[in-house]
């Protein structure tokens, strides 16, 4: 994330705030998710130069599978927010947004059309990097709708939304509404890769298809101020670049309440 920490000095020198968040490590799970994409090294190089014509790598698009296995929040019968955070191979950070998962609900999102589309950044290259996923509380609150950045997914008709940033309420004057990790999300990627180093067009071409479990790891405070400072970026430049999109998948759970 080297582009991001120059950012750090930029964004106060311009005084954009940064804001350092520590947040109480959840109970029952984790909630901190990160994994690769590969869509197209089999043919062209990824921004670090791997892959190119005649190697193996990824042949094609991904899909992210998302789902809320639990009912750990109070908030739109127990609705969670995947912040997504999507890098190139060099380190940078190039979209973010915010996506509501209902409870036992399915979100599916495709890397092509969805994860690296809209690449902020330099218009980075989209053919391999590494996507970090955070599970949250909603944490936006808006008293009226409001028009959003694609970044923030809303849990419309409720007054909720998932803000990546951590930040765009204050920049409305909306107050903040608690930070909170929430268990309960699990995630999958699939790949679809050329296993042999084949000419791209190429008959023979030796294909194999995984779907992989997005893998737990541990968020550092450090890391955490990073990727919400940088989205905060990518979401504040007006340029309505720099933004994820999130698939297919409720917004808005509609199981009726038990008695």
């Amino acid at each position: 994330m080297k582009l991001s920490r120059v950012l750090f000095a930029a964004l106060t020198v311009l005084g954009v705030a940064t804001v350092p968040v520590r947040l109480a490590q959840a109970q029952g799970g984790p909630t901190f998710f990160t994994h690769y994409y590969d869509v197209a090294t089999s043919n062209s190089p990824s921004a670090s130069g791997y892959g190119g014509k005649g190697a193996s790598g990824g042949v094609g698009d991904g899909l992210v599978r998302i789902v809320n296995a639990g009912d750990e929040t109070a908030i739109q019968r127990g609705t969670i927010c995947a912040l997504i955070y999507v890098f190139d191979d060099i380190e940078e950070m190039q979209a973010c947004c915010g996506c509501p998962i209902t409870p036992d609900g399915l979100r599916t999102l495709s890397v092509i059309n969805n994860v690296t589309k809209n690449f902020g950044v330099n218009r980075g290259n989209m053919n391999a990097g590494v996507i970090d996923i955070i599970s949250v509380a909603p944490n936006l609150l808006l008293p009226k709708p409001v028009p959003l950045p694609p970044q923030i997914g809303s849990l419309s008709p409720s007054p909720f939304a998932c803000d990546p940033s951590f930040q765009y309420g204050a920049k409305i004057g909306v107050p903040q509404s608690f930070l909170q990790y929430v268990p309960g999300m699990e995630a999958w990627i699939t790949h679809s890769e050329a296993n042999a180093p084949v000419p791209f067009n190429s008959g023979g071409m030796v294909k194999g298809v995984s779907v992989d479990e997005f893998v737990a790891a541990n968020l550092d405070d450090t890391h955490f101020s990073e990727l919400i400072d940088f989205c905060s970026f990518l979401i504040s430049n007006g340029s309505g670049t720099g933004a994820c999109s999130c698939g297919s998948g409720d917004s808005f759970s509609k199981a009726p309440q038990p008695d």
